[in-house]
């Protein structure tokens, strides 16, 4: 498993850690990475990706629930799936040097390994609308699929 793969692992367990329990995204995150051997790029990755998803929790929360609202009920989307759906948002938003069809990518592999198998194709089109947003000129040269 890459890095900077693990470290959205990390950051995803953290990420849910936190909100069931109430505790800081730090915090939880701290714990995480106390308890694994991991290396020095993998935790820089985790920690530069949780100060992101801390720093701009309100607006990556706004931005999701007008994404999700397109067509599903905020309501029912399950808490993994909105934590990935997040972390996605995160680096498409705050991430310029990674990729978005990595990004997309990442979080279907996450979807993959932690969710049921319709959560797939609903993660993959969600952060392909928000990366149609973030990138209006992507699917003018590119087509419809990212």
């Amino acid at each position: 498993m890459g890095k900077r793969r693990k470290g959205r692992e990390i950051v995803l367990q953290s990420l849910y850690a936190s909100l069931i329990s109430g505790a800081a995204l730090q915090d939880t995150l701290a714990d995480q990475l106390s308890r694994r051997e991991s290396a020095d790029d993998t935790a820089l990755f985790a920690r530069d990706l949780a100060i992101k998803l801390a720093a701009h929790k309100a607006d990556l929360d706004a931005w999701l629930r007008t994404l999700v609202a397109r067509g599903w009920n905020p309501d029912r989307v399950g808490m993994l799936e909105r934590v990935i759906l997040t972390i996605g948002l995160a680096e498409l938003r705050y991430s310029p040097d990674v990729p978005w069809r990595v990004v997309i990518n990442e979080a279907v592999e996450l979807a993959r390994r932690y969710c049921e198998d319709e959560a797939i194709g609903f993660v993959n089109g969600v952060l392909d609308r928000a990366a149609a947003e973030t990138y209006p000129d992507l699917h003018g040269a590119e087509g419809k699929k990212a």
